[in-house]
């Protein structure tokens, strides 16, 4: 049974309230219901609460797939804020569809969304990320800086590890806007790699690069 209007608002509306049982319920309902619950959802990723909006993007990344051209379009919004929590949930998507994306909002010239959008490339790990997040440890910003340590260490490309090195050297007392130490983050990202195994590493990489640009070439064909 496709579920009416009413019963959508009802449950967006335990998702916004004060009781955490009704809360839990309203997750769990609006997730599985999908895509009927993806427009809602959608708009309460400009509640003026940052709870309601952190419960709106949790619940799209539960539904995931569907709700990733609605995701990737207001990505482009012109609200900040909006494409910031976008960015948000397609890290916690996690497709490869929405890397592009991602890089577009690694380029943005507000250190948040640019931040952020880092941080969605980490969880994605995709590995056509790596020249990209190179580029960016020369961002002007600490906090991005940060996040782009942080998504190089998840992709576990051994190849970083000299970059993260010259960060680490020349960021010398450069801190995050929250008090994180750079030069700490990007030495521990370069010694995280540099412990891993070089074999592994490199076989893993080029199987997940073949894997995706296989993937590519088979929705191309399609």
């Amino acid at each position: 049974m496709q579920p009416t209007n009413d019963v959508i608002a009802t449950l967006i509306a335990d998702l916004c309230g004060d009781d955490e049982a009704l809360r839990t319920q309203a997750s769990f309902t609006l997730g599985v219901l999908g895509e009927p619950a993806i427009a809602p959802l959608i708009a309460l990723l400009s509640a003026p609460t940052s709870e309601k909006r952190k419960r709106a993007a949790w619940v799209l990344g539960v539904i995931g797939t569907p709700a990733l051209p609605a995701l990737l379009q207001l990505a482009e919004s012109n609200d900040q804020h909006l494409r910031i929590e976008a960015i948000r949930v397609l890290g916690i998507v996690g497709e490869a569809r929405a890397l592009n994306q991602l890089l577009v909002g690694l380029t943005d010239p507000d250190p948040r969304v640019a931040a952020r959008a880092a941080r969605a490339i980490g969880k994605i790990a995709d590995p056509r990320a790596y020249h990209p997040l190179i580029t960016a440890l020369h961002h002007p910003s600490p906090d991005v800086r940060y996040e782009v340590c942080r998504a190089l260490l998840d992709l576990r490309v051994r190849e970083a590890v000299p970059a993260l090195r010259e960060l680490a050297t020349n960021a010398n007392a450069q801190m995050t806007t929250w008090g994180a130490s750079l030069a700490l983050v990007a030495s521990h990202a370069a010694d995280e790699l540099a412990q891993s195994d070089p074999s592994a590493d490199q076989s893993g990489y080029f199987a997940r690069v073949q894997s995706l640009l296989d993937q590519q070439q088979s929705q191309g064909d399609a």
